[in-house]
């Protein structure tokens, strides 16, 4: 069984880490957008068409942090990123790169060639997708009771069926157990510990139509998670994803962003570096809270 863990890359234009600005987009000359569109929103209710919910993991179960070592990352063509960021992470891990079909592959391949991606550590996975979020629709991987690597799946929070099932195409892909969730989420809004802690914004409320101790039960029974702190979102002018305002960076450890006191968001976004300077971590303590200063909302938002 092949044992290969997938860190989601990052490419939410507003998270707090920065993406330059590109014009990359083969092929795909009107991508979907982090947003939620107008004609997206009428179809809500086809958010997780297929999705199918199944028995959780055997426990205790462990969720993969973010920060934990990882064997890969996971991208999708056409690109949401330049490709120097493809060349650079090629030469320290496994790209496994999705496509639609072999020969999209075969041109990925002649780009990655000419561009001096390390090929010998690329990998492909053809699916359908609908867009290149794939932090927010890919797998969140846990590790079960008895010590078999898994994936928890999702109904992902956009009406993007292809997206909805990349984790059900990577589980199949890297051989290993597939889990179905029945809490609408995303990746960007959601991030945890790896000892049973995490968090995610008042968002998740919002988009599901169960209680929050309903929502608890399936994060500890599918996840593990014994603590889920679930927040106002400080920002409140944009898509409601913790990540583009926090990070955790290790159990007792998290990123928060800054700004001016001139901010139109400024006392929320100290209310929320409160909160979590305030609140008990894993290892029992009180979280380090490191500030990034965004002056300007940066990084600016990838048109």
């Amino acid at each position: 069984m092949k044992k290969l863990i997938l860190l989601i890359i990052l490419i939410g234009a507003f998270s707090l880490y920065a993406v330059e600005k590109i014009d990359i987009l083969d092929n795909d000359p009107f991508p979907l957008t982090h947003w939620l569109s107008a004609a997206e929103a009428a179809h809500w209710d086809e958010v997780g068409r297929n999705f199918y919910e199944t028995d959780p993991p055997v426990g205790p179960v462990h969720n993969v942090a973010e920060f934990e070592q990882m064997e890969g990352v996971l991208i999708r063509y056409p690109f949401g990123i330049p490709m120097s960021l493809i060349v650079a992470m090629s030469e320290q891990t496994k790209v496994v790169t999705i496509v639609s079909s072999t020969s999209q592959q075969n041109t990925v391949l002649s780009q990655y060639n000419s561009q001096g991606v390390n090929t010998a550590n690329c990998e492909f996975l053809i699916a359908p997708t609908d867009s290149y979020w794939t932090r927010d629709y890919g797998p969140w991987y846990v590790i079960d009771g008895v010590g078999e690597f898994g994936i928890t799946n999702f109904p992902y929070n956009r009406p993007r069926p292809n997206d909805n099932d990349i984790p059900i195409e990577v589980a199949d892909y890297l051989g290993i157990n597939l889990f179905g969730m029945n809490v609408i989420h995303t990746g960007g809004d959601y991030m945890t510990d790896g000892l049973g802690i995490s968090a995610s914004t008042n968002l998740v409320d919002d988009e599901n139509s169960i209680t929050n101790a309903e929502i608890d039960q399936r994060m500890l029974d599918y996840l593990g998670i014994q603590t889920y702190y679930i927040v106002d979102d400080p920002n409140n002018t944009y898509i409601d994803h913790i990540d583009c305002w926090g990070k955790f960076l290790d159990v007792d450890k998290v990123l928060i962003r800054e700004v001016p006191t001139s901010h139109a968001q400024y006392d929320e976004i100290e209310a929320v570096a409160d909160y979590f300077a305030n609140e008990v971590s894993s290892y029992g303590n009180n979280y380090q809270v490191f500030r990034v200063n965004t002056p300007n909302n940066q990084p600016l938002p990838i048109p």
